[in-house]
């Protein structure tokens, strides 16, 4: 398929799965990509390298979702990247992170419960 946009996504959790197919598809399509990962730096290092070999743009941030207090960093790391590419807003959020337990519902903690909660 010809690439047809000149856009710009956020796509949380794209260091693998999903997140990472999602993230490389938009790529072959033009557009240009900052990823959130929560763990994992060496499979976002290279889903950015396979995203830039498509000759677009992109750009890692380690996040948490679940973590609030890192928000203001990571919306200042956003504004940062987003300037270094001529821009002062971007064209789509696909929000993918996500995390499950595998534990039934008797045997699932409230700490469990409150980071299902805290994610999604």
């Amino acid at each position: 398929m010809e690439p047809s946009m000149n856009t710009i996504s956020i796509v949380t959790g794209a260091n693998r799965g999903l997140g990472r197919n999602t993230a490389l598809s938009i790529a072959r399509h033009g557009g240009d990509v900052i990823f959130t990962y929560r763990n994992g730096a060496d499979q976002a290092r290279e889903v950015v390298t396979d995203i830039e070999s498509l000759g677009r743009k992109a750009v890692a941030i380690q996040l948490d979702v679940s973590d609030i207090s890192a928000f203001a960093g990571f919306a200042e790391k956003v504004r940062e990247t987003l300037k270094s590419w001529g821009r002062d807003t971007f064209d789509h959020l696909v929000n993918n992170a996500g995390h499950g337990e595998m534990a039934g519902i008797a045997e699932t903690t409230e700490a469990q419960f409150d980071q299902l909660f805290n994610v999604h």
